[in-house]
């Protein structure tokens, strides 16, 4: 298991090189079932509009897995 430094360090290099999605959204790293995913914005937080929703699910998005720190890891 990665060090609490190295884990940060991993974030933080998958966020400088991938900024921003296809679709023109910017990434942001995501905590689910172990694993910090660097995740489209729109993944996380989907628009309000219908139309803006419709055109989100037909664009590709960034979902990347940056660190798997195990089925029994804790967010803080």
């Amino acid at each position: 298991m990665p060090t609490n430094s190295g884990v940060i360090d991993l974030i933080e290099r998958a966020c400088s090189a991938t900024p921003y999605c296809v679709c023109g959204s910017h990434t942001v790293p995501a905590w689910r079932d172990g694993i910090v995913w660097l995740d489209c914005a729109t993944l996380v937080q989907p628009p309000a509009g219908r139309i803006q929703r419709l055109i989100n699910s037909l664009a590709p998005h960034v979902h990347e897995p940056i660190v798997d720190l195990g089925e029994n890891a804790v967010a803080a």
